[in-house]
């Protein structure tokens, strides 16, 4: 089975970024609305795109989202349906499942061939509808649910592009109430424009057409690269400052907005300021932020700041071309709809900036109010207290924040030189600290935290550009303090090999703290190596020794170390938690060095031979396909647990036949087989001993259990062997089954002999009534059910046949029997044909 490939943030924001890279070279001047469709797709939002005709709505929609394909199916996960007057509620959401309606009268849904089953939708020309129908789509779009009745069913769809070649001055003269509902539950609304603003943008379109390209759109993108990225944005911090500020700029911008109405009455802001939409902006911030991880500062945290108040832009207005272009367009637009819609995208941009330049001075109210967000005094106390005492975890997220901090840093430069100063004496006390070496007091050798200290220092030092000048001197004492701390890693785990005490599972903690240990010595040598290549070479040499010498010290410890736990009850938890416990430490020496792979299986196998041995010598059978069974199982949980299975078996033949042996012997090769009486053959009490006691101890066929048992260990078998098991054994068992058969056909013949005699010649019979008679009391003797319903003859025959095959005196013996069992089935089907014969002519 093919599993899709697990996808990481960096890779998933590459994916993004080439996706959306190609569209915008591909459609040219519709910057604004694939920024609103990327927004929408990270945020789970939905569009709206309206416009004239032959302006590439429809085709970009189509682009992206007929693109975004599901990794499991290779397809996308799309709903697509153009809105017309005569679409009706069930074209969307899914046709009536008329099953439930016949046999309930409930009116259900199969949503899952609707809008609500796929993860993204494109309804194209969506004012086309009936009203009602339109806002029943906000509705289940915005809730992502459809209640009918008591049932609500829950939907898959994120983000719906929807598009109409109406302006929205037509929307309005038609139904205010519909514009607004639009506005209150979308996210996103975009204008695009008949003409371009710039020359160079047909003049490109012009040159394509006259060549005869087509868009050739060849970036992947995939829903679960899409779910990592959506992810993030879940993860976006936005602060109590920031939280206000939406709220500022929501009110400030719907004042700004409605002065403007009564200035130009035909005016409408696009967006409706209701609770609803201040929750939405959040979620667009948020969204806003990741983008501008993805394409500008892929270092940034993910905490929203001022500086991302400005994407709102895309959220609360009618997104449109720029401030310029707009300009260029009105000059050229003669559709005095276009010229509108130009009009109230130039009137909602000027509006916006003004009522964010309103908030942002507002909320930065000069160099104190950021000095107190930055709380760069905090960041001092914490550099001087390392100064008197080093604390790694502190040095860590010191140095993150200042980072975060400084880059790309305060406003205001007296803000920033307070942080460069409390960074400048976080570098001061890594150097002191670095000084002093891998020993410092009581600590064996620097760990992990100091590690991850100097990576974060180092960091700090590489992004802060005035901090890039003392990269050189903290790069040079980085690498003598890992060139000593390696060694001591690799001391210390020979060291090992001296302390007896030292248990597995200290063992696997000791490795994992390595694996650690050496992941973050190698994220310094990468960062030290775009420095300095030689350094960088130099400390990777030495890494690889130190990590080649701990593995082969470890797993030589381990090798003496591991005990196993055979002192447990239960022969398979015991199993179980040594495969447990060595898989751990395999996985973490492979992860120091992938060649490790086998250690497992080296120090399992034995502990799986003594637990094969254990199961199969003490397990109680009492026929021969029991143990099948628990052959079976043990084969399985050797499986299970990383083990392969033929070398045990292999070890535990002699455990087998020995047992087969026992099983043998403990069965008997003779079990009396008295005759029946005559009263007995013919009023069916010797069909109740046959069936009883009788068969109890008359086991036979269990020669065919043992090749069924030796074919489920083919496994093991040698290349050049026939079986599995000896020749002794199968022979021991075959003469058992042999003399049981044997046993079974000399009762079968006497009770068929004693019941023909009891009864009367079929010939005698001179009425219906007598051969009525003769009838009653063969099928009273149950004879007739035996052989024929019951099928005992064929069963018999079935185990001779194997029989049969062997080759010498058994498989004669066998035939010699097959034809007793011959002669008792022709003297039955006489006698029951005779009978049949007569009742029928009668």
């Amino acid at each position: 089975m093919i599993h899709p490939p697990v996808n990481t943030h960096s890779q998933a924001a590459l994916a993004f970024r080439h996706f959306f890279q190609e569209l915008r070279e591909v459609y040219l001047e519709r910057e604004t609305l694939l920024t609103q469709i990327e927004l929408a797709l990270l945020c789970r939002e939905h569009v709206l795109v309206v416009g004239p005709p032959g302006t590439a709505k429809s085709a970009i929609a189509s682009a992206v989202l007929g693109r975004i394909l599901d990794e499991k199916t290779g397809q996308p996960s799309l709903f697509a349906k153009q809105i017309a007057e005569s679409t009706v509620q069930t074209d969307l959401i899914g046709p009536v499942d008329f099953k439930v309606l016949t046999e309930t009268g409930r009116t259900e849904y199969l949503t899952e061939d609707g809008m609500l089953g796929a993860t993204h939708a494109f309804l194209d020309e969506v004012f086309d509808g009936r009203d009602m129908l339109l806002r029943s789509i906000l509705n289940v779009l915005h809730e992502r649910e459809l209640k009918h009745g008591r049932r609500v069913t829950s939907g898959r769809i994120e983000c719906a592009i929807m598009t109409s070649n109406r302006y929205l001055s037509e929307v309005l003269a038609r139904s205010p109430e519909l514009l607004l509902a639009f506005a209150d539950r979308l996210s996103f609304i975009s204008f695009v424009p008949k003409a371009f603003a710039r020359s160079a943008s047909r003049a490109a379109m012009l040159q394509r057409s006259a060549h005869g390209l087509r868009p050739d759109l060849r970036a992947q993108l995939s829903l679960q690269q899409l779910d990592v990225l959506q992810a993030a944005v879940e993860r976006v911090g936005v602060s109590s400052t920031l939280l206000e500020a939406i709220e500022m700029l929501t009110d400030e911008l719907e004042r700004a907005l409605t002065a403007q109405v009564s200035k130009l009455p035909d005016y409408v802001p696009t967006k409706y300021f209701s609770q609803r939409s201040v929750v939405k902006a959040l979620w667009a911030l948020k969204a806003a932020v990741v983008r501008d991880q993805l394409y500008r500062r892929p270092e940034r945290p993910l905490e929203a700041t001022v500086e991302d108040l400005d994407a709102l832009r895309w959220f609360f207005l009618l997104g449109g071309p720029p401030a310029e272009e707009s300009e260029a367009l009105l000059k050229v637009a003669v559709d005095p709809r276009e010229r509108a819609q130009l009009e109230i995208v130039r009137i909602e941009q000027k509006a916006f900036d003004a009522a964010l330049a309103k908030v942002r001075a507002e909320l930065g109210s000069g160099p104190e109010r950021e000095a107190a967000s930055l709380g760069a005094a905090e960041e001092l106390k914490k550099v001087e207290a390392l100064a008197r005492t080093f604390q790694p975890g502190i040095v860590s997220s010191t140095a993150q924040q200042l980072r975060g901090k400084l880059v790309p840093g305060p406003r205001h430069p007296e803000n920033r030189e307070v942080l460069l100063g409390a960074a400048r004496g976080l570098l001061v006390s890594v150097m002191q600290r670095l000084a002093r070496g891998p020993i410092e007091g009581t600590e064996s050798r620097a760990g992990l935290p100091v590690f991850i200290a100097l990576v974060e220092a180092v960091a700090l030092c590489r992004q802060v550009p005035e901090l890039t000048s003392q990269l050189p001197s903290l790069g040079e004492a980085v690498t003598r303090f890992l060139m000593q701390s390696l060694e001591l890693m690799a001391l210390n785990t020979e060291s090992l090999s001296f302390d007896e005490a030292v248990s597995a599972d200290g063992l696997l903690g000791i490795s994992d703290t390595l694996v650690e240990e050496l992941s973050r010595v190698g994220e310094l040598v990468a960062l030290l190596s775009e420095s300095h290549s030689a350094t960088g070479m130099h400390l990777r040499a030495a890494e690889s020794v130190a990590r080649r010498r701990a593995v082969v010290a470890l797993r030589q410890r381990v090798t003496s170390a591991f005990p196993g736990t055979r002192a447990r009850r239960d022969p398979l938890d015991a199993l179980a938690a040594d495969s447990r416990r060595l898989g751990q430490l395999e996985q973490s020496l492979c992860r120091l060095d992938p060649s490790q792979r086998g250690l497992k299986q080296q120090l399992l196998q034995p502990l799986g031979f003594d637990y094969a041995r254990d199961v199969l010598s003490t397990v109680p059978f009492e026929r021969i396909d029991q143990l099948s069974r628990t052959v079976q199982s043990v084969a399985e949980n050797l499986r299970r647990e990383g083990l392969a299975p033929a070398p045990v078996f292999v070890e535990c033949r002699e455990v087998l036949e020995n047992r087969l042996r026992e099983y043998v012997r403990s069965l008997g090769r003779e079990v009396a087989s008295p005759p029946p009486a005559p009263q007995t053959a013919i009023n069916g009490e010797a069909y109740h001993f046959y069936r009883g006691d009788f068969s109890t101890q008359v086991r036979d066929g269990e020669f065919s259990a043992l090749l069924g048992l030796d074919g489920q260990l083919a496994f093991a078998r040698p290349a050049s062997a026939t079986f599995f098991l000896s020749d002794a054994v199968r022979e021991t068992v075959a003469r058992v089954d042999l003399a049981f058969v044997q046993t079974r056909l000399k009762f079968l013949r006497s009770w068929l002999t004693q019941l023909l005699t009891a009864l009367p010649a079929p010939q005698t019979a001179q009425n219906r009534a007598s051969a009525d008679h003769i009838f009653d009391r063969l099928v009273r003797s149950r004879f007739p059910l035996l052989t024929l319903k019951e099928g005992e003859l064929v069963r018999i025959k079935g185990v001779l046949g194997v029989l049969i095959a062997i080759p010498g005196e058994l498989g004669e013996s066998a035939r010699k029997l097959e034809g007793v069992l011959r002669g008792i089935d022709d003297d039955f089907t006489r006698f029951s044909k005779q009978l049949l014969d007569l009742r029928a002519s009668l």
